[in-house]
Formats: C-alpha cells, structure tokens, sequence
C-alpha cells in the first residue's frame, strides 16, 4: 500500500512539473546587436560560435522554460537544423536582454550531426540564430531569427 501511495504521489508531481505551453498564443522576437566569433578550428574536436545579442520580446508571457535560443545551420531547400546534445541552449526569461553562448558547429568533429544531415551542408554554411516559443515537451516554434550568416572555413 504505501509503495503505491508513494508511486501516485510520484506520478502527480511529475505531472504537475510537466507544463504544456500549447494553448500559450505565438510571442514575437527580435534579435538585435548580433556579434558571432568562431573559435577553435574546423575538423577538430571543438569548433564553435562564441554568439552574444540583444533580444526583446513583444507579447511576453513568464512562464518558466517557455523561451529558449539556439544556432540553426541550413541544409539547403529551407531546411534548419540543430543539436543541442553537447549545447546548451539558452533559458531567456525576461521580456529583453543579452545573451552570450557558445554553440558547436557542424563542422566539428564532436558535433553528434548525422551523415545524412552533413552530405546536405554546403560551403559557405548558412546559420541563424534563433529564439523558440516552446508548445509541447518536443516541440517549439520560432519566434525570432537573426539575418543569415555563413562559415566559410580556410581550408
């Protein structure tokens, strides 16, 4: 009885710590002051943008874990994608500020892109830096991007 007490009591928490930001309407983002350093060195270990910007949000909503920021790399044909295993993506939760990461590129050999994904990269590579509005555990829609940037690495 009580290890089925404890496993409810368990499950209610976690239930109640598990938001769900669908009905949440769309705020708007802009990205301003946007200054991207890479550092490291292509085909290594570690290759990243040092990424810093300014952003403001119209339509705010405070909620915990609604708003986040990442580095999108382009494949071609309108296609965005990221990885966030060995990133981390920001938290931004305030109305406007600043924000300054570190985010590793595909052109790292620790980056965790499939093979699939790097055969559709080309060079120059595109990427923008965006912020998401989260709707479900797994899913968010971008809210803001900054204009298109590209890596042109010395070969």
């Amino acid at each position: 009885m009580k290890k089925t007490l404890g496993l409810v009591i368990v499950a209610f928490l976690t239930g109640c710590t598990s938001q769900n930001y669908s009905d949440v309407s769309d705020s708007q983002a802009v990205i301003s002051n946007l200054k991207v350093s890479e550092v490291g060195t292509p085909r290594t270990d570690k290759h990243q943008l040092h990424v810093k910007f300014d952003y403001s949000i119209k339509n705010y909503k405070a909620l915990d874990g609604l708003y986040t920021c990442s580095v999108l790399f382009s494949t071609g044909k309108g296609e965005w994608v990221t990885q966030t295993i060995g990133n981390d993506p920001c938290q931004i939760d305030s109305r406007s500020g600043s924000v300054s990461m570190e985010w590793t590129t595909p052109l790292s050999t620790s980056a965790d892109y499939s093979d699939e994904v790097l055969k559709k990269m080309q060079l120059p590579l595109k990427y923008q830096v965006a912020i998401h509005q989260k709707k479900t555990k797994s899913r968010n829609n971008i809210i803001g991007m900054s204009e298109p940037l590209y890596l042109s690495p010395k070969r």
